[in-house]
Formats: structure tokens, sequence, C-alpha cells
């Protein structure tokens, strides 16, 4: 691409000519431009410097591109993630050398069934808990896994805010009142996962029957019953698994039948009662990995250089890659100069993604110097800032994200002054931020994160 300015003039890749002494020539003069430029090559410097009709017309306009401005690389642990209200229950552990252990429980309430009152006659059968798959699964799914359903010793309270986060948990009892051992399949047709908890079942039953006092209310009921956490009950699990978290998909039945001329069947359902109330505590455990000293380090961040060159993002523990611009102040050596555009341009780690899918799609988000996030980056519509992904399936050597940064250099460019603390995270749209675990490792050594500008200086 080649843009034309004389009189100094270029916005956003535009041609503007405005030159009162060309007067009526200017039409000719521009034809002529043209056609030369169209007859010859232009030559290019080490930085990608392109001089424009200077044998032909007296102008100092050029157009620059460069990718040799400094990207730091850096990452960052947030202190916690919000994981309530997300409608995902997320299950399971998986453990590697890269990014150690992930270990997920999820957390939720149940409300008082409703139900007609119960025959002395009444026989109870049986009680199974449903789970219904999200499709989500990370992780090796091709071995046996274990899920267990344990009862909550305390109820669960809300922070000030009214959520929960990746790192909030509540007391369990130990023993699970049903586990299942089972081969998951998380794209079957048969979305449903079920766990017998027929002990847990048979007593509840008997205090709908005999109309204890612990089911007159709901509120009594909560108090009584105060919820449930799902854990991976096997230490051996190497997967994580997605549910649907809401009282559609997450519910006991208790099955009971009369006897009388016919047998009658009956079912009472208690389903999952509170959206805000459900939540998953996602822990890590980074021993023996590169991340093992980011949990002591000052701000939670480790440098790319003690992580061997590479910065990391998960999502659900709030692990993501920051990049800062240290030497973006340069351009105010020059003169005067107009930036046109800016690709910001990473590339996965070359052999990272043999057993993990990349995620489609990234985006980027504003950050400070306390490692805030706050909110996507921008485009020049107001949109967020997404990567155009670029996937070598045949040679495996040009897989990149590349992401349109113009409106951001251009803003921080804007008074003279460029803030370094102003920096960009790496991530998974918001949703998944909070309700997967997926996982990236960016490359910064060869090659290297690169930041292209390209700018006119006159």
């Amino acid at each position: 691409m080649i843009f034309i300015c004389t009189n100094y003039n270029c916005n956003d890749g535009q041609v503007f000519i405005n030159n009162e002494k060309m007067g009526s020539k200017i039409f000719f003069y521009l034809c002529f431009i043209l056609f030369l430029l169209s007859a010859f090559c232009i030559s290019c410097s080490n930085a990608n410097k392109f001089s424009l009709g200077s044998d032909f017309v007296e102008s100092q306009t050029n157009m620059v591109l460069t990718d040799t401005f400094r990207v730091d690389l850096s990452t960052v642990l947030l202190d916690s993630l919000l994981t309530s209200a997300t409608g995902v229950a997320l299950v399971g552990n998986y453990k590697d050398n890269e990014f150690g252990k992930i270990t997920c429980t999820n957390y939720f309430e149940v409300g008082l069934p409703s139900y007609s009152e119960i025959s002395e006659k009444a026989i109870y059968d049986s009680c199974t808990f449903f789970l219904s798959y999200s499709g989500y699964s990370y992780g090796d799914t091709t071995a046996l896994m274990s899920v267990s359903i344990h009862q909550l010793k305390e109820n669960i309270t809300l922070n000030s805010n009214g959520s929960l986060y990746n790192v909030s948990k509540f007391e369990y009892a130990k023993d699970a009142i049903g586990s299942k051992l089972f081969y998951p399949n998380p794209t079957s047709s048969d979305s449903i996962l079920r766990i017998h908890v027929n002990e847990y079942g048979d007593t509840l039953f008997t205090l709908f029957k005999n109309k204890d006092n612990n089911v007159s209310s709901s509120d009594l009921f909560l108090d009584y019953i105060k919820g449930f956490v799902l854990t991976s009950g096997n230490e051996n699990n190497n997967a994580v698994l997605g549910f649907d978290a809401d009282s559609s998909h997450t519910y006991f039945k208790i099955y009971y039948h009369v006897t009388d001329e016919t047998v009658k069947n009956y079912v009472i359902s208690i389903k999952l009662s509170s959206d805000t109330r459900q939540f998953n505590n996602i822990q890590h455990d980074f021993a023996k990995s590169r991340l093992a000293a980011i949990d002591s380090l000052a701000n939670h961040r480790i440098l790319s250089q003690q992580s061997d060159g590479r910065c990391y993002m998960q999502a659900g523990i709030g692990l993501l890659p920051k990049i800062q611009f240290p030497t973006l102040q340069d351009l105010f050596l020059k003169n005067r100069w107009k930036l046109l555009k800016a690709d910001l341009i990473i590339v996965p780690v070359k052999d990272s993604y043999d057993r993990f899918i990349l995620p489609g799609n990234l985006y980027l988000y504003d950050t400070d110097k306390h490692n805030d996030i706050n909110g996507y980056l921008s485009d020049r519509s107001g949109n967020p800032v997404k990567g155009t992904f670029v996937l070598d399936k045949l040679y495996n050597e040009n897989t990149s994200y590349t992401f349109d940064i113009t409106p951001f250099i251009s803003n921080e460019l804007a008074d003279n002054y460029f803030n370094y603390d102003h920096g960009i995270f790496v991530g998974v749209v918001q949703k998944k931020l909070y309700t997967t675990i997926d996982r990236l490792e960016i490359e910064g050594k060869a090659p290297r994160v690169k930041l292209k500008l390209y700018y006119v200086t006159y």
C-alpha cells in the first residue's frame, strides 16, 4: 500500500492534496505522480521507509513501516474472577508440566419443592441427582472419571457486592452423599449424568412424609439443607467437565410409590434455586511449572524472561498475558509524524496446541499498573478489539493472531506522553474468562510479539 502526501497532510491512510500554488494544475500533477509510481518500484530501507516520488516532486514526506519497537511481556495472576450466576458448573481436575494442577468444584443451593401430601402408605424407592453436560470439556475425557456430591456444613453467603468468586469456598462434609465413576462423554446425545444418592434421598423423603418442621418453609429448609458441592472425587482424574447449572438441568428427584388397587408412582423434584449462589471454586497449583514463583512475586506478575521467554493465559484462574510498550515515546523524537495504523501480532508457542485447541477468538483488555481489568480495548467503532486468527494447518509455521490497536496507540500518543503502565491483557471473551479454563502459551522469543506501526513523517 502506498500513501501520497503533499503539503504534509495525511489522515488514516487517505490521500489529501491541498496546495494553493498548484492551482488548476492539481489534477494534472496527481495523474502524473500516479503514473510515475505505477512505473517505478519504490525502494525500502531497513525500517521500511518509503520516499514518495522524491526524484520528480520535491517532498520530505515518507511513510514508515517498523516493527522494531520493544514489547515487554509478562504473565499476571489476578486476585480473583467472578464465577457466580454464570449458569455453568465446572467439575474436575487436570495436571501438566506447563500450567501445573487445576481443580474445579461447583457450589449451589436448592429450594423447597412443591409437593402433594404424602400418603401414609407411601413407600420410598430411590433418589437420583441429575446433571446435564454443557458440551465443554478440558483435558483427557477418554479415561475414567469420578464426580462426587457433598452436603455443605455452612450456608452460602454472598460478598458485599452480591457476587462470589473463583477463590470463594465454604465448608462441606468430607463424606460424599453420592459418587459416580464413568467415562465422560460431554458431546453425547444422552447429555445427562446421573448420580444415585439413595440413602440421602431416604432421609429427605422421611422429612416430607412426616411433615417435619425442617421442610415447613423455604428458610427452614435452606437452613437445614444449606447446599451442595460437586467435587472431582478421584485424584487420578485428568479432565474438567462443564455442566449446565440452572433449575432445568440441575436437580434431585425422589421416587416413591403408593399401592392401593393399583400401584401409583410419584416424584418429588428438588431444583437448583439461586443463580447468584451458584459458583465455581477454581484452585491452582503451579509447583514444578514455569509459573511456580508467580504467587510469591509482587503483584503476582512474572516476566517472560523468568518463564523461558513465554507468557501464559488460562481462563477461570485469572492467568493473563500482559503487554506493554516501553519505547513508543521514541516517536516523539521525530519532528512531525502521523500514525496511520498499529497492528499487534502474537504467535502461540509452536508445540503448545497439539493436545489443546487454540482459542478461535482472542480479545484485548485495558489494564493499568494495578493489573485491574478496565474493560475491552475498543476499535474505531467502539466494538471490542478481536484478533484475526490464522491457523497454519499445513506447515505449522504461520499460526498467529493479529489485532488492530490503532485507537489505543493513537489515544496514548495524543498528548505527547506515553504511559508505560497503561498496558494490555490478552484473553478470551469475558463470558469464557469466567466459565472455562481455556489456555494459551504466547511465544516471546522466536518469533517475538511484534508491534507494527505504519506512520508518516514529514
